[in-house]
């Protein structure tokens, strides 16, 4: 381990030992932290996160930064494409392979400002930077599939500090065109502690090594780890999950059904094998597009990156890692949820 590697693990083990209760909203109505879920399995369409994005875009006032895998929607589209008209900047990375759609030629017409990715992996981010404190970070596309079918969350912040971070990693591939594992090597973002006492750690993947600091907090947990895992085929992330189940630990993995045992190289046989509690989510019709770390039911991870070997070092991804007790009791009663469904 690396005296970059050993640091960053007595941080996060101190921030793991240090934790205490906070509240989700700030009392002084500036920093605030919030996590929605959406629920695929309601009878009507579960307008959610496509709700909670639109009443942010109408509000804007100045800018609004996109980085997303895929867009499809249409209303969220014609929200943007109003905004333009209203004077709001509105700019939008996407990778370049669903660069194409109808939502994206009728926005570029509209003046959207449109930058496809360049790299030989995916720009797989997924988050949205609205004027100077307003960003919006999680597992969700901008499409249907994504608000409507498919389990997905979206953590939205009101922070400058955070907002400022979210927007140079966006313009680092806006206007640098840095994708990828071009992306530069910069000194990652400190842990920050917003007015209402959340704790956050912001990583961006390739460059900032995310699989290290899931490691850090898979090492420094003490009493239990549960995942929700879109997609799993990192060996060392596998292996970490087997040795802390072999100290004992309640280590708890739920796999999305249709991708568990059929990825390449994927980990759900290994941990199965080592006799480690996994689960298939229960679902057969949508996908279980979560991906997330539970760790001693104090901390969570979680973004757009799945735990595999492309996301941690070709893809574009975006993490946080976050101490606050009202979201990590969102993020168990999902877990519960999906759980209680899995087989």
């Amino acid at each position: 381990m690396t005296k970059k590697q050993v640091l960053l693990f007595l941080v996060l083990s101190l921030l793991l030992l240090s934790f205490a209760p906070v509240t989700v909203q700030a009392d002084n109505g500036e920093d605030s932290i919030e996590v929605y879920f959406n629920d695929p399995g309601e009878e009507t369409r579960d307008r959610t996160l496509q709700n909670m994005i639109l009443s942010d875009i109408d509000e804007a006032q100045e800018r609004i930064y996109i980085a997303t895998y895929n867009f499809t929607d249409t209303r969220s589209g014609e929200a943007l494409q109003e905004a333009v008209r209203d004077g709001v900047e509105v700019r939008l990375v996407i990778h370049s392979e669903n660069a194409d759609s109808d939502v994206i030629r009728s926005m570029e017409k509209a003046g959207v400002k449109v930058v496809t990715s360049n790299s030989d992996g995916l720009m797989h981010s997924k988050f949205i930077v609205i004027d100077q404190d307003i960003t919006i970070s999680g597992s969700a596309n901008m499409t249907p599939g994504s608000f409507f079918y498919d389990n997905n969350y979206m953590i939205r912040i009101v922070s400058s500090e955070v907002n400022a971070i979210f927007r140079d990693e966006f313009n680092e591939m806006f206007l640098d065109k840095k994708f990828g594992a071009a992306s530069p090597k910069t000194e990652p973002a400190p842990i920050l502690t917003l007015a209402d006492g959340t704790r956050l750690l912001i990583r961006f993947s390739p460059e900032d090594g995310v699989e290290d600091s899931l490691l850090s907090l898979i090492h420094a947990s003490k009493e239990s780890i549960y995942v929700l895992a879109y997609s799993f085929a990192s060996d060392d992330l596998g292996q970490a999950l087997i040795d802390r189940y072999d100290d004992g630990l309640d280590v708890i993995v739920i796999f999305e059904g249709e991708k568990a045992f059929t990825d390449g190289g994927g980990e759900a046989e290994n941990l199965q094998r080592a006799g480690v509690p996994i689960y298939l989510d229960g679902s057969d019709d949508n996908l279980m597009h979560q991906k997330v770390f539970i760790f001693d039911e104090s901390v969570v991870s979680a973004g757009s990156y799945n735990f595999t070997r492309s996301a941690e070092t070709r893809n574009d991804e975006q993490v946080l890692i976050i101490q606050n007790e009202a979201i990590v009791n969102a993020f168990l009663e999902e877990f519960d949820k999906i759980y209680a469904d899995s087989k």
